[in-house]
């Protein structure tokens, strides 16, 4: 058998791009390969050999260890941000922390003073806030930076000094990810210009009209751009999260998903809600008063 050579995987994957992106999904399993010789190349791509071997993808590809968790994780607050935009992939980041030597989760907002989320009591206001460990002048190195949404965004949107802080920081960032209508925060940032994104389908014609140059996906869980992850509404994080953390180790994100309890949607096109609130045409204008 000749030194230079290609595997072209036998069926679904035609291609070595291909191949790499299934061998987590063949590995231990017998699977059929092509061998092709280089000189299907020197001749216009005819095939001058063809050897069909059966062999186990361990064999060719190995058992690769799975891929490192971004160890430092920045959640953006700001006044009337919706809780379980951020709680729900925090409770599923803290489990994969506990399980992550050497990982941090931090809440970024303007100020040290505690920040309200959106529940409130008309008598005594707020019912949730969170408490800030870094400032967004402060600027902590960080890995990972997740946006909310909710009411707030509206404010944070013509806030200069968070625009400016997720301009600044989203260069320096691995991944940066948003939930609901925090995209269009990212958005005003300039994050999303000529991006794929998703974002709250509730309010979906008011959000992508703040977003002009964003390539809005009107009907998708989630949607991955690059390292750019943004979700639809609210509850959806959680599945951006436990999609994006899976990647990495599906070990930890099932742990972590089982533990609380929770069963994400796996599949970024499943979305009755882009039909419920007619998003494929435009969506219905809301302003976001509940």
């Amino acid at each position: 058998m000749p030194s230079h050579f290609r595997w072209y995987f036998v069926g679904k994957a035609q291609t070595y791009k291909e191949e790499l992106s299934l061998d987590t999904h063949l590995i231990g399993k017998p699977v059929a390969f092509r061998y092709l010789q280089s000189e299907r190349e020197k001749r216009g791509m005819k095939i001058v050999s063809l050897v069909t071997l059966v062999c186990s993808a361990t064999a060719v590809l190995g058992t690769r260890p799975p891929k490192t968790i971004p160890l430092k994780w920045g959640i953006l607050a700001f006044p009337r941000f919706v809780g379980l935009d951020a709680y729900g992939p925090l409770e599923i980041l803290n489990i994969v922390a506990f399980n992550t030597p050497n990982m941090t989760l931090s809440i970024i907002a303007e100020t040290m003073e505690n920040v309200p989320a959106l529940i409130t009591n008309p008598t005594s206001g707020a019912l949730s806030w969170v408490k800030p460990t870094y400032t967004i002048d402060q600027d902590p190195p960080l890995d990972v930076l997740l946006v909310p949404g909710g009411p707030g965004s509206r404010i944070a949107y013509n806030n200069t000094k968070i625009i400016d802080y997720v301009k600044r920081t989203y260069p320096k960032l691995k991944y940066i990810m948003s939930t609901a209508s925090g995209a269009q925060i990212l958005a005003k940032a300039g994050v999303l210009d000529k991006k794929r994104a998703t974002t709250q389908k509730w309010a979906w014609a008011e959000l992508v009209a703040s977003g002009p140059k964003v390539k809005w996906v009107p009907c998708a869980r989630w949607v991955v751009d690059g390292n750019i992850w943004t979700s639809s509404g609210v509850a959806a994080g959680m599945d951006m999260t436990y999609a994006f953390v899976s990647r990495l180790n599906s070990t930890i994100a099932d742990r972590a998903v089982n533990i609380i309890e929770y069963e994400p949607h796996k599949d970024p096109s499943w979305d009755p809600f882009c039909e419920i609130w007619n998003t494929t045409s435009g969506g219905t204008l809301h302003t976001m008063s509940i």
